[in-house]
């Protein structure tokens, strides 16, 4: 047996309203306390959500209301008061003055801010940009949750292949749970949904290509008058066209906007959902694929970046910058009840095949390796 590891998080995303890596955060550290390794987590985070305290685990602050200056000041005073063998940050940002014995390792999800910048905010573009070749460069390895990322990484900020890691995620635990008729009446009513809908799970923001996709669906919608189209997902940055689509008086017939949702609300809607539609223009990964196959939605998304790798022959993939590639593929969902079925019996099989457990185990080995010896 490995010895335990004592392990510093950066526990700042694992907040209320959490999305991406937030989620990533939280379910990491879930499936980390399940590990037989014994290991000391620590929390380390700038506000005090009741999020990471019901983990069980030590959280400690101290409170700032600025998170880049708690990173780059009272985190490195925390790693060097618990001194522990490594630290994890798991949002692509640590301090860019490491903290002498205590390597850290980074999670870069995805290097949409180099090759996406304009669906980015100012200020997000010019930190991460700014800091993180650096911080890759310094890090002792980073993890990526695709081949997609890693390749990025490589090409943007050439490091040594041999530090970067690939560590896959999985759908939510428990998400694959049919939800039982009460669960499913309540939320119905919550959201108002229709009988028949077409999903869009994501972040208002340009990356996830929401505007594409309800061109998309105004195409085919003649076509199958009882369906209509459920967008889900919070408010994010530059998100103005979304918004002035979303409220054209033609679509509100057929358009439901139900903002950020609840796990419960996000099950069922998975669940429900006659189809997913994801064609976002680049992922890291892909987390609404991975859950919507785990609940046995067929699956319309994106040729390219990882969500090849996370949908395989499971998914129907089109060119999401092709709006008549996407009505095509709406249409051939919609209107195939076989190629539906399959879809959803391929997705399933192939999100069983993942789970949080075996993404904390492969981040572990990682971390293990780079620990500082006692």
């Amino acid at each position: 047996m490995e010895r335990p590891l004592r392990i510093a998080i950066d526990a700042t995303t694992w907040a209320p309203g959490r999305t991406g890596v937030g989620l990533y955060t939280e379910r990491l550290i879930r499936a980390w306390q399940q590990l037989p390794y014994g290991d000391e987590l620590i929390l380390l985070t700038n506000r005090f959500a009741d999020a990471p305290a019901q983990s069980g685990l030590p959280v400690h602050g101290p409170r700032m209301p600025i998170r880049a200056l708690w990173l780059q000041t009272a985190l490195p005073a925390q790693l060097a008061r618990f001194a522990p063998d490594v630290a994890l940050f798991p949002n692509y940002l640590a301090p860019l003055v490491p903290v002498p014995g205590v390597p850290y390792v980074l999670t870069v999800h995805d290097l949409a801010v180099f090759l996406f910048p304009e669906t980015f905010t100012f200020k997000k573009r010019v930190l991460q940009r700014a800091a993180l070749p650096w911080l890759v460069r310094h890090a002792a390895a980073v993890v990526t949750p695709s081949e997609n990322s890693r390749r990025d990484l490589l090409r943007l900020m050439p490091t040594d292949p041999g530090k970067v890691v690939v560590t896959p995620l999985a759908a939510a635990p428990g998400l694959d749970r049919t939800p039982d008729a009460e669960s499913v009446a309540r939320v119905r009513a919550q959201l108002g949904l229709p009988s028949q809908y077409v999903l869009s799970v994501g972040t208002l923001e340009p990356r996830k290509n929401v505007v594409r996709l309800i061109e998309a669906f105004e195409r085919v919608a003649v076509q199958f008058p009882d369906v209509q189209l459920v967008v889900a997902g919070g408010k994010g940055w530059r998100d103005d066209d979304i918004v002035r689509v979303l409220r054209r008086p033609e679509l509100r017939s057929r358009i439901v906007s139900v903002g950020y949702v609840t796990p419960e609300q996000l099950q069922v809607l998975y669940h429900q959902a006659l189809v997913m539609a994801y064609p976002s223009l680049y992922e890291g990964y892909g987390l609404p694929v991975a859950e919507a196959m785990a609940c046995g939605a067929p699956v319309l998304t994106s040729r390219g970046s990882s969500l090849d790798e996370v949908g395989g022959d499971a998914v129907l993939a089109v060119d999401p910058l092709d709006v008549a590639a996407i009505a095509d593929g709406l249409a051939r969902l919609l209107g195939d009840a076989a190629l539906r079925d399959d879809l959803r019996t391929r997705g399933m099989a192939r999100a069983s095949q993942s789970s949080w457990v075996q993404t904390a185990e492969a981040t572990r080995k990682v971390l293990a390796r780079v620990a500082k010896p006692r």
